[in-house]
């Protein structure tokens, strides 16, 4: 009977021992799983990969490009030939839009019975001369060019006094505009002149 008893005893004993092996043995598999899954997170955390995407915006302004001269018209009246005469009181130019302007000029038509051509002055030839800055130039009479304008129907800048620097204004500046006529040096008619001058305000492109 001992000895059956001794027996049962040691075997409980080893069913106890393989039960408790067992459990450290998943204990230890659990926590090498976790250990596994928390090697691998920080994996994924650590080499995570980035994207990017650009959007691009366009957008146009809408801009008037708009200006005035006041007064837009001369009278020089009565003048002799061999002469050169001009405004005494400049024009106003003024940028009335919404954008920089660029300006450029040129004598559109010569109206008359007996009609002068533009050119260096001789027997109704006239040179006619325009600037545009804080008071004409001075001297500007016949012997100086800055300023002409080219053939009838060609546009080429309104400069300043320099004769190269173009008019350039930013909406609402303004500058004065000075015009002198070299009268030719004689006269087949006494017909009166009617010279039409047309500036041209352009923005960049």
């Amino acid at each position: 009977m001992e000895t059956k008893i001794a027996k049962c005893k040691l075997q409980n004993a080893r069913c106890k021992n393989s039960k408790e092996k067992e459990v450290i043995g998943m204990k230890r598999l659990i926590g090498l799983g976790l250990a596994i899954l928390l090697v691998c997170g920080l994996s994924v955390v650590s080499f995570a990969g980035t994207y990017e995407q650009n959007v691009t915006i366009t957008v146009a302004p809408v801009v008037t490009e708009a200006f005035t001269i006041v007064p837009n018209e001369i009278n020089l009246g009565n003048v002799d030939v061999d002469t050169s005469t001009g405004n005494v009181s400049g024009l106003t130019i003024l940028n009335t839009g919404t954008i920089t302007l660029t300006f450029m000029k040129k004598v559109t038509s010569i109206t008359s019975g007996n009609a002068w051509a533009l050119g260096a002055p001789d027997k109704d030839v006239f040179r006619l001369k325009a600037l545009a800055d804080a008071s004409a130039l001075t001297p500007w009479g016949s012997g100086i060019t800055t300023g002409q304008f080219a053939a009838v129907g060609t546009y080429d800048d309104l400069t300043a006094n320099d004769g190269t620097t173009p008019l350039s204004l930013d909406v609402d500046l303004s500058k004065d505009l000075w015009f002198m006529l070299d009268m030719p040096t004689s006269v087949g008619y006494p017909d009166s002149q009617e010279i039409l001058v047309t500036i041209k305000g352009t923005s960049a492109t």
